[in-house]
């Protein structure tokens, strides 16, 4: 049957087959297998549920089209690595508009989560570009057969999530909620709003006008 790269990363990070200290080199091992490809294909949780989400029949290809070269400068301004720049910034887009969500506010979460780095590991287990929470939504993406080191996979799957928690509990809260809110703690309660802040100054950001070394007469 040839070896399922799916059950390979999840056994390797989430069943404790390797001890903890090891699962970086396996999460490597698994990421270089996965990414071998042109556009791989393992992800690695009780979660809540989510609404299952159809692919539409978009005649929407032109509206993306036409959001990408904004969301490159976007992406290229957080100084986002070049090397996966496009693909994010499709992504980004198509799931922003599969989900009813603000491109832009999905792109600040991506970038204050990972930078856009889709192999970018947390010390909470998030993993990936949105930083997935393995022990919350990883059976789920399981049973979805959702690749979290896959660029696509990981964003639609962060949009989704982040898109059920604004349904639920409005923009501020639903962003607070995506970063592991959970009211009446305390220490939940500051790192979230730090979280949010965050969140709103990626957002907003202009860049300042260009320092100049010398004065035009």
């Amino acid at each position: 049957m040839g070896w399922n790269k799916r059950f390979v990363a999840h056994k390797l990070y989430c069943k404790g087959w390797l001890h903890k200290s090891a699962r970086l080199a396996g999460l490597a091992v698994v990421a270089v297998m996965v990414f071998g490809f042109p556009k791989p294909g393992a992800s690695v949780g009780s979660v809540p549920a989510l609404p299952h989400q159809e692919v539409a029949d978009v005649p929407a290809v032109q509206a993306v089209d036409a959001e990408l070269p904004s969301m490159n400068a976007f992406l290229k301004l957080h100084q986002v690595n070049e090397a996966n720049r496009e693909r994010l910034a499709e992504s980004i887009v198509t799931s922003a508009r599969k989900h009813g969500l603000n491109p832009r506010l999905l792109a600040s979460i991506i970038v204050v989560e990972s930078r856009g780095n889709p192999f970018a590991i947390s010390g909470q287990d998030a993993v990936g570009i949105m930083q997935i929470h393995l022990p919350t939504w990883g059976s789920m993406a399981d049973r979805e057969n959702i690749n979290l080191l896959k660029i696509e996979d990981n964003i639609d799957f962060g949009a989704r999530i982040l898109k059920d928690y604004v349904q639920r509990f409005g923009v501020p809260e639903g962003i607070r909620r995506y970063n592991g809110f959970i009211p009446g703690e305390p220490s939940w309660e500051k790192s979230s709003q730090e979280y949010l802040d965050r969140v709103q100054q990626v957002y907003n950001f202009k860049p300042g006008p260009v320092l100049q070394a010398s004065v035009t007469q």
